[in-house]
This record gives structure tokens, sequence and C-alpha cells, in this order.
């Protein structure tokens, strides 16, 4: 019996993502198209100058909950998908290429975003030979795991994927397995894309895949 396959995005559409911390825009970095963090003049980082009408859009008459969650720790630019991509069996991928960035190279996946602003993340780091995996809780980062040697080479483009069957996950970086986790619940928030300070990251070929 053959399963059907609903791919909820595909190529990046910069107008279906709401950035919520950092300078997310639509670029063109090695002849691609895509939407990108660019965090050359981040100091102490700068939340979106429009967060207070993206968290409405977002949650609803919660927004304000959501502001506390994120607006003071704007070390972590993060940008939500508007669509939905929760569900039993579902797989989040995108491509990026890591361009620069002298003290985080970072890319990432968001996903379980609440809106009291916590969500858990997954990333690759062009500056590190490591993957972590985290939560963010009042802007504060708990790192779950780490896999170290996890080669992620600068200015060449990779897929980071997370595959989730319930509440078990593997993430994945340019089609291997690098992680396996159970996660305490079924996610059922929103989803979207992560970075960290300084770094300046294409991301390109969204999906959001459930099966």
């Amino acid at each position: 019996m053959m399963l059907a396959m609903l791919v909820l995005s595909a190529a990046i559409d910069p107008s279906q993502f709401e950035p919520v911390v950092g300078d997310w825009r639509a670029s063109e970095i090695d002849g691609k198209k895509g939407l990108l963090v660019d965090g050359s003049k981040w100091r102490q980082g700068t939340p979106s100058a429009n967060l207070a009408d993206q968290a409405k859009r977002l949650y609803g008459d919660r927004y304000a909950e959501f502001l506390d969650g994120v607006k003071a720790f704007a070390f972590f630019p993060l940008t939500v998908w508007t669509g939905d991509c929760t569900g039993d069996d579902v797989t989040l991928s995108v491509k990026f290429f890591p361009q620069a960035g002298r003290i985080d190279q970072g890319a990432g996946i968001a996903f379980d975003v609440q809106s009291d602003g916590s969500y858990y993340g997954a990333r690759a780091n062009a500056l590190e030979d490591n993957l972590l995996f985290f939560k963010v809780v009042k802007g504060k980062r708990t790192v779950l795991d780490v896999v170290r040697g996890v080669t992620t080479t600068t200015r060449q483009w990779h897929t980071l994927s997370l595959e989730r069957k319930g509440a078990a996950m593997k993430v994945l970086l340019d089609g291997q397995v690098k992680l396996e986790k159970k996660l305490d619940k079924v996610p059922t928030g929103k989803c979207g894309l992560w970075s960290k300070a300084d770094s300046v990251v294409l991301f390109d070929e969204f999906t959001a895949t459930r099966k």
C-alpha cells in the first residue's frame, strides 16, 4: 500500500515566513535565491521591527506571551513559517549555505514553537565540528544533545533534515543520520528557521512533508 505524501512547501518563499528575531530578507548567493539571515551588524541582537504585529498574526490574542518569551533574547535569530507542520509523521528539510560569521555560522530548524516563545531546535555550525539539539525557554537555550565530529564546510551547500514519527525524531545532515532522540511528547507548535549571533547564512528549498 502506497502512502500519500503531502509537501506543504517547496522552494523558500520569504513571504511565508515571519521574521521574529534578527535580520531576514530575500537574497541570492552562489546563483541561488533564498532567505538570508544577516547577522553582520549584530551586537546584542535585534528583534524584528514589526515583532508585535507578527506575533499577533502567529498567535492571536496570546501574542503578548510570545513577545515576553523572545523579544529580550535576540542572540538567536528566528523566523517562523506560517504553514502547518504538525502531525504524527512529518519531515522538515532545508538547504543552507553558510557564507560568513566570525562568532558563528549556525543554521538550524526550529520546531514546536509555542505561544510562550519556547521551542526545540537542531542546528549545524560551519565553525564547529558538531551538531546540537536544544530547547529554548524564555530566551534561555539548554543543549540537550551534542554530536561531535560533524563537519559542515563553510561556503558550501548542505541539507539539514528532521524526520519525526510521533515523538521519535531523527536529525540528518547531508542525508546521513547524526542524531536520534525520543521527545517527551508529540510536537504541536509551529516550525521555522534558526541561526545564531553574527551568522550570515542563506536558506533555500524548505520543505515540510507529511505522510
